[in-house]
C-alpha cells in the first residue's frame, strides 16, 4: 500500500508486557474483525498463500521497519509502544533473541532457546484485573512468557500453563511443522482467551474449527511436586525476571550460559541427580521429559534430532527444574566445584551425544568460568582438536594481572629455584636440560594463563619455534611419573603467576626482543668493552658471541632462539649459528683469562641495554650476518 495509512476507528492501549499476537486478538475483538482482517489493515501482513493471510510466528521478535511505521500509524500507538510488542528489545539481556527473528539481509534466524511460537500462559493474567476494557476483551497474553525461561506467574504465584484443558495441545502449537503467530486468525467469533488450536475432533474437515475452550476457566494450575517446590521455584523465576529487566555487571553472558548447561544436563541425564548434588525440585517432570524426547527420536535419523533435544522442555514444572539445576552450576560461589561439576556433565554428554555436545560447544557463548570448565585441556594446554575443543574456549586460564608482554622465554632463575626446582628433581629422566625444559614450558603455560589460546599461540607470543615449544612440552611430560608430580608443577606456576600479580613494575620483555631484534654490540662499544684485552678485540666472531650473551641476559632469552643464531628467532639457523651455539658456554663459563675479565664489563653494559630497551632508546646498530 501507499500513501499516508489511515488510522483506525478504534484503537487499544497495550497492557503491561503484552505480546504482538496477544495486542492484535483483543484489538479484533473490540473492531469485531477478524485478526488476519486487522493485520492487513494495520499493514503487517503481506505474508499471503493464494487468498490466505499468513501471520509468520518471526513477527514476535520484531516487525520490519516500513510495518512498524505503519502498524504505528494505523493503531496510533508509539514507535516505542510498537517495539515493546516484540522481542527484539530483550537481546540485550537475553543475547538469543539476537539470532532469531528476520535479518537486514532478509534471511531469518533461529535459536532453540530464543522464543516459543506456542505460548505458556497464566489463565488468571487471561481473565484480566476487572477493569472495564480487560472484562470486556480479556487480559494480556504476555510476552515474556514466550521466553523458555518464564515458567512461573510470581503476581499469581502460580508455575505457567502450556496445553489447552480440552484439546490437551500446546497453545499456538505448529501446524506440519510450521509455526504462526496467530492459529485461525480469520476466526473473528473467538474471545482473545479462547484456544485457537484445531478442534480434537476435527478430523479432515477443511476449514479445520478451533478448539475454542476458555483458557480462563482451568480449574486447578500447574503445581510444582509440592509447596517447598513450588516457593523454589518461585523464586528461580523471580530471579530471572529481574536479570532479563537489569542484568548484574559483568553477567551479560549469564543466559547463553545456563542455557550452555541446560542442554548438556538433558543431553548427559540422569548425570545431573545421579552423579552431582543439585537441587532435585520436581525432577520426575524433567525425567519423563527427557525419556520421552529419547523415545521419540530413538528411530529417527540423528541429523533430525538435535533440535527436539536440546530445546527447552514446554511444561512449566519440567523447565523450571531444569533451570534450578543449570542456575544452581552457573551462579556456583565455589568456582571450582563447579567447575568439577561441568566437566562430569561434559564427559556424560560426549559418551552419550558427542555430535549434540560438539554442536553446543561450537556454536556458544560462554563466560570466562563456564569457558574455563568446559575446555578441554591435554599435556597442560588448551587442546586444538577432540570433542568439545573450540576457539571459543580457549581462554585465559585464569584472571591475571600480568600480561604476556611480561613473560620472557625462559623463566627467570630466581622464581624457578623458588617454586619450580624441587618438581624438575622428580623427574625421571636426569639431563641438564631439564632445567631449561621446566623454565620454558613455565613461560609457556603463563602466557596461556594470562592470553589463552593453544601452546602454539604461546609460542608465538614468546618468539619461540612451535616444533621446540611442543618437543620440549613432550619430553617434560615423559619424564613426569604421573598426575601428582605434574599437579606440583602447576601449583609453582600458580605461586609464580601470584607473584607476578603483585608486582608494581613489571618489564615488558617483548618490548625488549622486539628492540634488539636487528642488533648486535656496535664495533664502537665492543672497542670499549675490550679495552686493554687485545686479544679479543681481534676477535670479531667474540663480539657475536657476547652479543648473544648480552641479549639472552637482557630478555631473559633462550641463547638458541636469539635473532643472532636464528632468522628473527623462530626462522632456521643462520650460517653462524651454530658455531654461536657451542662458544657461548665457554665466554658465559669463563673462569679465568681475557674472557673472565671481560664479564663484568658484559654485565655492567647488559643494564645499560636494558635501560635503553626500556627507555625507548636504540642500543645498537642493524645486525650483520655473523
Amino acid at each position: 500500500m501507499t500513501g499516508t495509512p489511515r488510522p483506525l476507528a478504534r484503537s487499544l492501549a497495550p497492557l503491561p508486557d503484552e505480546s504482538l499476537p496477544g495486542f492484535l486478538l483483543r484489538l479484533a475483538h473490540r473492531l469485531n474483525r477478524t485478526p488476519a482482517r486487522v493485520a492487513v489493515l494495520t499493514g503487517i501482513a503481506p505474508y499471503r498463500l493464494g487468498h490466505a493471510v499468513k501471520l509468520p510466528a518471526h513477527l514476535l521478535v520484531a516487525l520490519r521497519p516500513e510495518a512498524a511505521v505503519r502498524f504505528a500509524a494505523t493503531t496510533r500507538l508509539t514507535p516505542s509502544e510498537v517495539r515493546a510488542l516484540g522481542l527484539r528489545p530483550h537481546q540485550v539481556t537475553y543475547p538469543p533473541i539476537t539470532d532469531a527473528g528476520e535479518r537486514p539481509d532478509g534471511r531469518f534466524g533461529s535459536h532453540v532457546w530464543a522464543f516459543t511460537a506456542a505460548s505458556r500462559f497464566c489463565p488468571q493474567c487471561l481473565a484480566g484485573d476487572g477493569t472495564a476494557v480487560q472484562s470486556a476483551h480479556g487480559g494480556p497474553w504476555r510476552l515474556p512468557c514466550h521466553l523458555p525461561v518464564v515458567f512461573a506467574c510470581t503476581r499469581h504465584r502460580r508455575l505457567l500453563d502450556h496445553l489447552c484443558p480440552c484439546c490437551r495441545q500446546p497453545l499456538n502449537a505448529s501446524v506440519q511443522g510450521r509455526a504462526a503467530l496467530i492459529l485461525h486468525p480469520t476466526g473473528h467469533a473467538l474471545h482473545p482467551a479462547q484456544c485457537r488450536n484445531h478442534a480434537p475432533d476435527a478430523g479432515t474437515r477443511k476449514p479445520k474449527p478451533a478448539c475454542g475452550t476458555d483458557l480462563t476457566t482451568t480449574a486447578a494450575g500447574t503445581r510444582a511436586s509440592a509447596d517447598t517446590d513450588l516457593g523454589t521455584l518461585l523464586d528461580l523465576q523471580s530471579r530471572l525476571l529481574a536479570r532479563l529487566v537489569s542484568p548484574a555487571a559483568g553477567e551479560s553472558l549469564f543466559f547463553p550460559d545456563l542455557i550452555a548447561v541446560s542442554q548438556m544436563i538433558t543431553i548427559s541425564w540422569p548425570a545431573a541427580v545421579d552423579n552431582l548434588s543439585l537441587p532435585e525440585v520436581a525432577t520426575d517432570a524433567l525425567d519423563k521429559h527427557i525419556h520421552a524426547i529419547r523415545r521419540r527420536t530413538a528411530d529417527r535419523p540423528h541429523g533430525d534430532n538435535g533440535r527436539i533435544v536440546i530445546r527447552p522442555p514446554p511444561a512449566a514444572v519440567a523447565c523450571a527444574s531444569l533451570l534450578a539445576m543449570s542456575e544452581y552450576l552457573v551462579s556456583h560461589p565455589d568456582p571450582a566445584a563447579a567447575r568439577d561439576c561441568v566437566q562430569i556433565l561434559a564427559r556424560r554428554a560426549v559418551e552419550r551425544d558427542r555430535t549434540r555436545f560438539v554442536g553446543i560447544i561450537r556454536r556458544g557463548q560462554f563466560s570466562l568460568p563456564l569457558a574455563r570448565a568446559l575446555a578441554v585441556q591435554r599435556g597442560g594446554f588448551h587442546a586444538t582438536a577432540g570433542a568439545g575443543t573450540s576457539a571459543s574456549l580457549r581462554v585465559p586460564t585464569r584472571t591475571c594481572r600480568f600480561t604476556a608482554q611480561g613473560i620472557p622465554q625462559l623463566l627467570p632463575n630466581a622464581a624457578y629455584e623458588r617454586h619450580l626446582a624441587h618438581f624438575t628433581t622428580r623427574l625421571t629422566v636426569a639431563s641438564r636440560n631439564n632445567a631449561r625444559l621446566v623454565r620454558r614450558a613455565a613461560t609457556l603455560k603463563l602466557a596461556e594463563m594470562t592470553s589463552g589460546g593453544t601452546f602454539s599461540d604461546s609460542a608465538r607470543l614468546l618468539g619461540i619455534p612451535r616444533g621446540h615449544a611442543l618437543s620440549g612440552l613432550q619430553q617434560l611430560r615423559l619424564r613426569t611419573d604421573g598426575e601428582d608430580t605434574w599437579q606440583q608443577f602447576l601449583l609453582g606456576l600458580d605461586a609464580i603467576a601470584a607473584e607476578l600479580d603483585g608486582q608494581e613494575h613489571r618489564i615488558d620483555y617483548q618490548r625488549r626482543r622486539t628492540v634488539l631484534e636487528d642488533w648486535n654490540i656496535p664495533p664502537a662499544h665492543w672497542a670499549h668493552l675490550t679495552d686493554g684485552l687485545p686479544t679479543l678485540d681481534a676477535a670479531p666472531e667474540l663480539r657475536i658471541c657476547a652479543s648473544v650473551l648480552v641479549w639472552t641476559q637482557v630478555t631473559e632469552g633462550d641463547y638458541l632462539f636469539s635473532p643472532l643464531v636464528r632468522d628473527r628467532g623462530w626462522g632456521g639457523r643462520l650460517p653462524g649459528g651454530p658455531d654461536l651455539v657451542r662458544d657461548l658456554p665457554h665466554l658465559a663459563g669463563a673462569r679465568r683469562g681475557a674472557k673472565a675479565f671481560l664479564l663484568p664489563r658484559l654485565a655492567a653494559y647488559t643494564q645499560q641495554t636494558a635501560a635503553g630497551c626500556d627507555g625507548g632508546a636504540r642500543t645498537g646498530e642493524q645486525r650483520t650476518t655473523p
